[in-house]
């Protein structure tokens, strides 16, 4: 599944966002909570990422020979796929242009103190050009130096933050910080889950 990503200002289409479902034969579309604990049990994340990243370039090529203007594709990835030893050699086979996909990484899976494989991977993806993103920001506990560290090209503030954002100063306050950090770091900010003009 995707969900669109749109520019706050011109409200234009900046990209997709694939989605992980699995498609239940009796409890219909079941979102990852659902599945993902027992995907790790069965050593299976890395292969779902993989599938994942493979059918989400495939549809992109194919809405761009289509004529649809979509930018960017982003897929999640899990940290265990970033200690792959083989993650990059398999992103070498694919055909990927610079600046057209996005490895989102939850902010609970980038700790401040990243192992060396994870850090040489994250090193050779920025130079396939892929983009790194931050899912989640602001509700794990990365710090402001780990952000420095990975410098990733966009966060995205969890949706927890805009509920209450049109009548809670302090919600307001907070993520207008957040908006500042990325600001001062250079780094694009996603606000997850907005519903609403005044959001």
């Amino acid at each position: 599944w995707y969900q669109p990503l749109f520019d706050a200002r011109s409200m234009e289409l900046c990209g997709v966002e694939a989605l992980a479902r699995w498609e239940h034969p009796h409890d219909g579309v079941l979102p990852p909570s659902r599945f993902l604990k027992v995907a790790e049990d069965l050593n299976v994340v890395t292969a779902i990422d993989s599938v994942i990243l493979r059918k989400a370039l495939s549809d992109f090529g194919r809405w761009r020979k289509a004529g649809l203007q979509v930018p960017a594709v982003s897929v999640n990835v899990s940290f265990r796929r970033l200690r792959d030893e083989r993650l990059v050699a398999s992103l070498q086979d694919l055909t990927i242009e610079p600046g057209t996909l996005s490895f989102e990484l939850l902010e609970s899976i980038f700790l401040d103190d990243l192992d060396d494989m994870v850090g040489w991977n994250l090193d050779r993806i920025r130079e396939l050009g892929i983009d790194l993103s931050i899912d989640d920001f602001g509700t794990g506990h990365a710090s402001i130096l780990s952000l420095l560290k990975l410098r990733p090209t966009r966060f995205k503030i969890d949706r927890q933050f805009l509920g209450e954002l049109g009548s809670s100063r302090s919600h307001q306050g907070l993520v207008g910080s957040l908006i500042d950090i990325g600001r001062s770091l250079g780094i694009k900010v996603v606000a997850e889950g907005v519903e609403t003009d005044e959001q």
